[in-house]
Protein backbone atom coordinates (compact mmCIF):
# COMPACT_ATOMS: atom_id res chain seq x y z
CA UNK A 1 0.00 0.00 0.00
CA UNK A 2 1.14 3.60 0.44
CA UNK A 3 4.43 4.34 2.07
CA UNK A 4 4.21 3.89 5.83
CA UNK A 5 4.24 7.36 7.34
CA UNK A 6 2.52 6.64 10.64
CA UNK A 7 -0.34 4.41 11.70
CA UNK A 8 -2.72 7.36 11.89
CA UNK A 9 -2.19 8.25 8.21
CA UNK A 10 -2.43 4.61 7.19
CA UNK A 11 -5.67 4.25 9.11
CA UNK A 12 -7.11 7.35 7.41
CA UNK A 13 -6.16 5.94 3.99
CA UNK A 14 -7.73 2.56 4.73
CA UNK A 15 -10.83 4.26 6.14
CA UNK A 16 -11.30 6.35 2.99
CA UNK A 17 -10.77 3.35 0.68
CA UNK A 18 -13.18 1.12 2.59
CA UNK A 19 -15.73 3.91 2.77
CA UNK A 20 -15.45 4.44 -0.98
CA UNK A 21 -15.73 0.71 -1.71
CA UNK A 22 -18.77 0.29 0.55
CA UNK A 23 -20.58 3.25 -1.00
CA UNK A 24 -19.66 2.02 -4.49
CA UNK A 25 -21.25 -1.35 -3.75
CA UNK A 26 -18.02 -3.36 -3.70
CA UNK A 27 -19.25 -4.97 -0.48
CA UNK A 28 -22.86 -6.09 -0.22
CA UNK A 29 -24.93 -5.07 2.84
CA UNK A 30 -24.28 -7.57 5.61
CA UNK A 31 -20.95 -8.67 4.09
CA UNK A 32 -18.46 -9.69 6.83
CA UNK A 33 -15.32 -7.54 6.94
CA UNK A 34 -12.57 -9.82 8.18
CA UNK A 35 -9.78 -7.81 9.79
CA UNK A 36 -6.97 -10.23 8.91
CA UNK A 37 -8.01 -10.50 5.24
CA UNK A 38 -8.33 -6.74 4.85
CA UNK A 39 -4.96 -6.21 6.54
CA UNK A 40 -3.37 -8.59 4.06
CA UNK A 41 -5.05 -6.90 1.10
CA UNK A 42 -4.05 -3.40 2.21
CA UNK A 43 -0.61 -4.57 3.36
CA UNK A 44 -1.04 -2.99 6.78
CA UNK A 45 -1.30 -4.26 10.32
CA UNK A 46 -4.53 -5.63 11.79
CA UNK A 47 -4.43 -2.74 14.27
CA UNK A 48 -4.63 -0.22 11.40
CA UNK A 49 -7.58 -2.04 9.83
CA UNK A 50 -9.35 -2.40 13.17
CA UNK A 51 -9.00 1.36 13.76
CA UNK A 52 -10.36 2.09 10.28
CA UNK A 53 -13.35 -0.21 10.78
CA UNK A 54 -14.05 1.34 14.17
CA UNK A 55 -14.12 4.78 12.53
CA UNK A 56 -16.55 3.52 9.91
CA UNK A 57 -18.70 2.03 12.66
CA UNK A 58 -19.01 5.48 14.25
CA UNK A 59 -20.08 6.83 10.84
CA UNK A 60 -22.79 4.19 10.59
CA UNK A 61 -21.43 2.36 7.54
CA UNK A 62 -20.12 -0.66 9.44
CA UNK A 63 -21.59 -2.73 12.25
CA UNK A 64 -19.38 -3.91 15.09
CA UNK A 65 -20.47 -7.05 16.91
CA UNK A 66 -18.35 -8.22 19.88
CA UNK A 67 -18.90 -11.86 18.92
CA UNK A 68 -18.88 -11.65 15.13
CA UNK A 69 -16.45 -8.85 14.31
CA UNK A 70 -17.30 -6.27 11.66
CA UNK A 71 -19.75 -6.30 8.76
CA UNK A 72 -21.27 -3.85 6.28
CA UNK A 73 -24.53 -2.50 7.67
CA UNK A 74 -27.87 -3.51 6.15
CA UNK A 75 -30.43 -1.03 4.90
CA UNK A 76 -33.16 -0.36 7.44
CA UNK A 77 -36.32 1.51 6.51
CA UNK A 78 -36.81 2.55 10.13
CA UNK A 79 -33.28 3.94 10.42
CA UNK A 80 -33.53 5.78 7.12
CA UNK A 81 -36.81 7.39 8.15
CA UNK A 82 -35.17 8.46 11.42
CA UNK A 83 -32.22 9.95 9.51
CA UNK A 84 -34.54 11.86 7.17
CA UNK A 85 -36.52 13.23 10.12
CA UNK A 86 -33.34 14.27 11.91
CA UNK A 87 -31.96 15.94 8.79
CA UNK A 88 -35.27 17.67 8.19
CA UNK A 89 -35.18 19.16 11.69
CA UNK A 90 -31.51 20.04 12.01
CA UNK A 91 -30.47 20.85 8.45
CA UNK A 92 -33.59 22.94 7.85
CA UNK A 93 -32.67 25.12 10.81
CA UNK A 94 -29.05 25.34 9.67
CA UNK A 95 -30.29 26.33 6.20
CA UNK A 96 -32.49 29.11 7.61
CA UNK A 97 -29.59 30.47 9.67
CA UNK A 98 -27.21 30.23 6.73
CA UNK A 99 -29.59 32.18 4.48
CA UNK A 100 -30.05 34.81 7.19
CA UNK A 101 -26.33 35.21 7.91
CA UNK A 102 -24.64 34.45 4.59
CA UNK A 103 -22.70 37.21 2.82
CA UNK A 104 -21.82 37.78 -0.83
CA UNK A 105 -18.83 35.46 -0.63
CA UNK A 106 -21.08 32.67 0.61
CA UNK A 107 -23.53 33.35 -2.22
CA UNK A 108 -20.69 33.17 -4.74
CA UNK A 109 -19.52 29.86 -3.26
CA UNK A 110 -23.02 28.39 -3.53
CA UNK A 111 -23.28 29.47 -7.17
CA UNK A 112 -19.82 28.11 -7.99
CA UNK A 113 -20.27 24.67 -6.43
CA UNK A 114 -23.75 24.32 -7.94
CA UNK A 115 -22.33 25.06 -11.39
CA UNK A 116 -19.64 22.43 -10.83
CA UNK A 117 -22.25 19.90 -9.69
CA UNK A 118 -24.48 20.56 -12.70
CA UNK A 119 -21.55 19.92 -15.06
CA UNK A 120 -20.43 16.64 -13.44
CA UNK A 121 -21.80 13.23 -14.46
CA UNK A 122 -23.54 11.46 -11.59
CA UNK A 123 -22.87 7.90 -12.79
CA UNK A 124 -19.94 5.99 -14.22
CA UNK A 125 -19.32 2.41 -15.38
CA UNK A 126 -17.46 0.07 -13.03
CA UNK A 127 -17.27 -3.72 -13.29
CA UNK A 128 -19.87 -3.73 -16.09
CA UNK A 129 -22.45 -1.81 -14.08
CA UNK A 130 -23.40 1.79 -13.41
CA UNK A 131 -22.37 3.20 -10.05
CA UNK A 132 -22.46 6.66 -8.55
CA UNK A 133 -19.33 8.60 -9.44
CA UNK A 134 -16.97 9.34 -6.55
CA UNK A 135 -16.22 12.74 -8.08
CA UNK A 136 -19.94 13.59 -8.26
CA UNK A 137 -20.50 12.33 -4.71
CA UNK A 138 -17.79 14.64 -3.38
CA UNK A 139 -19.15 17.67 -5.24
CA UNK A 140 -22.68 16.78 -4.15
CA UNK A 141 -21.47 16.75 -0.54
CA UNK A 142 -19.75 20.11 -1.06
CA UNK A 143 -22.96 21.57 -2.51
CA UNK A 144 -25.13 20.58 0.45
CA UNK A 145 -22.43 21.65 2.92
CA UNK A 146 -22.07 25.03 1.21
CA UNK A 147 -25.80 25.71 1.46
CA UNK A 148 -25.52 25.67 5.26
CA UNK A 149 -21.92 26.91 5.54
CA UNK A 150 -22.94 30.39 6.71
CA UNK A 151 -24.81 28.97 9.71
CA UNK A 152 -23.06 30.48 12.78
CA UNK A 153 -23.75 27.47 15.04
CA UNK A 154 -20.80 25.02 14.81
CA UNK A 155 -22.53 22.36 16.93
CA UNK A 156 -25.52 22.34 14.59
CA UNK A 157 -23.21 22.11 11.59
CA UNK A 158 -21.41 19.13 13.13
CA UNK A 159 -24.74 17.35 13.65
CA UNK A 160 -25.65 18.00 10.02
CA UNK A 161 -22.35 16.56 8.79
CA UNK A 162 -22.78 13.41 10.89
CA UNK A 163 -26.28 12.92 9.55
CA UNK A 164 -24.95 13.38 6.01
CA UNK A 165 -22.49 10.52 6.51
CA UNK A 166 -25.34 8.28 7.65
CA UNK A 167 -27.58 9.23 4.74
CA UNK A 168 -24.86 8.61 2.12
CA UNK A 169 -25.07 4.84 2.63
CA UNK A 170 -28.77 4.87 1.76
CA UNK A 171 -28.40 7.15 -1.23
CA UNK A 172 -25.88 4.74 -2.71
CA UNK A 173 -28.23 1.82 -1.96
CA UNK A 174 -31.02 3.37 -4.01
CA UNK A 175 -31.53 1.24 -7.18
CA UNK A 176 -30.55 3.08 -10.35
CA UNK A 177 -33.62 1.87 -12.24
CA UNK A 178 -35.74 3.81 -9.80
CA UNK A 179 -33.97 7.10 -10.48
CA UNK A 180 -36.78 8.76 -12.41
CA UNK A 181 -36.31 12.03 -10.53
CA UNK A 182 -34.58 15.03 -12.08
CA UNK A 183 -31.81 15.61 -9.55
CA UNK A 184 -30.28 18.48 -11.50
CA UNK A 185 -33.57 20.35 -11.50
CA UNK A 186 -33.97 19.73 -7.77
CA UNK A 187 -30.49 21.10 -7.03
CA UNK A 188 -31.04 24.15 -9.28
CA UNK A 189 -34.35 25.00 -7.63
CA UNK A 190 -32.77 24.65 -4.20
CA UNK A 191 -29.77 26.81 -5.11
CA UNK A 192 -32.04 29.46 -6.66
CA UNK A 193 -34.23 29.62 -3.55
CA UNK A 194 -31.16 29.96 -1.32
CA UNK A 195 -29.61 32.74 -3.43
CA UNK A 196 -33.00 34.51 -3.50
CA UNK A 197 -32.99 34.34 0.32
CA UNK A 198 -36.37 32.59 0.29
CA UNK A 199 -35.86 30.45 3.38
CA UNK A 200 -39.40 29.03 3.45
CA UNK A 201 -39.14 27.79 -0.14
CA UNK A 202 -35.57 26.56 0.35
CA UNK A 203 -36.57 24.49 3.39
CA UNK A 204 -39.61 23.09 1.57
CA UNK A 205 -37.48 22.08 -1.44
CA UNK A 206 -34.76 20.63 0.78
CA UNK A 207 -37.20 18.46 2.76
CA UNK A 208 -38.80 17.16 -0.44
CA UNK A 209 -35.35 16.49 -1.89
CA UNK A 210 -34.15 14.27 0.97
CA UNK A 211 -37.51 12.51 1.38
CA UNK A 212 -37.41 11.35 -2.24
CA UNK A 213 -34.30 9.27 -1.55
CA UNK A 214 -36.10 7.33 1.16
CA UNK A 215 -39.21 6.92 -0.98
CA UNK A 216 -37.26 5.59 -3.98
CA UNK A 217 -35.28 3.07 -1.95
CA UNK A 218 -38.18 1.31 -0.27
CA UNK A 219 -41.03 1.84 -2.77
CA UNK A 220 -40.43 -1.28 -4.87
CA UNK A 221 -38.70 -3.78 -2.63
Amino acid sequence: MAKRNGSSTLSENVTKKLQSDILAGQYEPGFPLTVSELAKGFEVSVAVVREALTRLATQGLVLQNPNHGFSVKRASEEELNNIVRARSINESEALRLSIACGDLTWESNVIAVHHKLSQTAEYKEANDKLVISEEWSEIHRQFHYELIAACPNPILLDICRRLWDLSEFYRHCSPLQQQVRDGRAEHKALADAVISRDSDLAVKLFRTHIQLTADKLFDNR
